[in-house]
């Protein structure tokens, strides 16, 4: 029996953590974009551990075992005035310490956060960015508190970033993470911009640490399925080099870990979601939710090739893409709606939109590596939930 717990956890160390640092004045709301971004709770009191005297470092969790390769570094609550220099001093000290540490542990990114409603910069957000900018640390200027920003207000703060030519540096994003609320209980708008620099971020971010950072956000689910199209390829491709291969009808757990592969993978990436962890459907842990769903696979092998007892190259790369696109539809679902009931009927009602997730593109057939390639638009682009 594969131990997916274990599986999965080697496959988060596998992955490379990007260290992504959020700068700003007290109040311009860093808290409010980690949580929205990464999930609530994440920047609360006492989750973080501090790193330096100034600095707090979060990463987000997955499972609630294990925390994913995201490091996020959160600059130390602070007002402009008297003590000014000496916070300039520390954060610049901070960059260049994380520097001298070598490419892990340096900082990645930027997300230099500045209230959009304050109209201004300060004198020690332009002399930060002018050392972020001569140290060539990538960085993204996050317009906070949009919503409420007066259109003058957003104007010159707008205005000042360009005369300094921070818009030809940085790349600039307007959020509004935690829209005010009316006494009511409404909110006057929906909180916007996380999307556009969760897209900015991996624009920026070198390319190994895309899988990591695209786990560990919540904001942005065509990104998440565009990495499972990833993993569910790269499983079926390796299918055309296996040959044929007997099914094991009377085995099921050898084909459940010829998939785990692209499974562990999957499940990793929508882990981690907005109304909270995957795994909260009671009874039910990581192990428990890949077995319930891998050992129906030999019958549904049996309804999509009725009468093959080999395993081609093709039938292989069919069952394997058909089975990943299944599953990354169903957790896509979990991520979103919790499963209520005894645990016999949770199990039950996991089988069953697993079942007919796949069902959806059981009559797919892949012969060549083309057909993958001509499969992912209907997967990504045309996809109905």
């Amino acid at each position: 029996m594969v131990d997916y717990e274990n599986e999965v956890k080697k496959y988060l160390d596998t992955l490379s953590a990007p260290n992504i640092a959020i700068i700003g004045l007290t109040g311009v709301g860093k808290s409010s974009l980690i949580n929205k971004i990464f999930g609530n709770n994440i920047a609360d009191a006492g989750a973080g551990r501090a790193v330096t005297t100034e600095y707090t470092k979060y990463s987000p969790n997955a499972f609630d075992i294990i925390d994913l390769p995201v490091n996020l570094y959160d600059s130390p609550g602070y007002e402009p005035g008297n003590e000014q220099e000496y916070f300039v001093k520390k954060t610049i000290d901070f960059l260049k310490e994380k520097s001298r540490q070598g490419k892990k542990e340096q900082i990645h990114l930027i997300w230099y956060v500045i209230s959009a409603s304050a109209a201004r910069l300060t004198q020690f957000d332009i002399d930060i960015l002018e050392e972020i900018n001569r140290n060539h640390i990538p960085a993204i200027i996050v317009l906070s508190k949009y919503d409420i920003a007066q259109p003058h207000e957003k104007e010159e703060v707008k205005k000042v970033i360009e005369e300094y030519g921070f818009n030809r540096v940085y790349k600039i994003v307007e959020v509004a993470a935690d829209p005010l609320t009316l006494a009511n209980g409404s909110q006057i708008c929906e909180p916007f911009g996380m999307k556009e620099l969760v897209n900015l971020t991996t624009e920026l971010l070198p390319q190994i640490y895309l899988d990591a950072f695209i786990a560990a956000q919540i904001v942005d689910i065509e990104s998440k399925r565009e990495l499972a199209w990833k993993y569910v390829r790269e499983a079926s491709i390796g299918c055309f080099s296996v040959g044929a291969t007997p099914i094991p009808l009377t085995a099921p757990s050898a084909t459940i870990a010829a998939l785990s592969y692209m499974y562990n993978r999957i499940i990793v990436l929508y882990g981690h979601s907005n109304r909270g962890l995957l795994l909260a459907i009671s009874g039910i842990t990581l192990g428990g939710v890949l077995t319930i769903v891998t050992d129906g696979l030999i019958d549904l092998f049996s309804l999509t090739f009725p009468g093959i007892s080999i395993l081609t190259g093709g039938s292989a790369a069919t069952f394997t893409a058909v089975s990943g696109m299944a599953f990354t539809n169903t957790c896509e679902i979990l991520a979103i709606e919790k499963l209520t009931g005894t645990e016999t009927e949770i199990q039950q009602k996991l089988r069953e939109i697993f079942q007919e997730q796949f069902g959806k593109y059981s009559s797919l057939r892949i012969s060549t590596p083309d057909d993958l390639d001509r499969m992912r638009k209907d997967f990504i682009d045309n996809n109905k939930m």
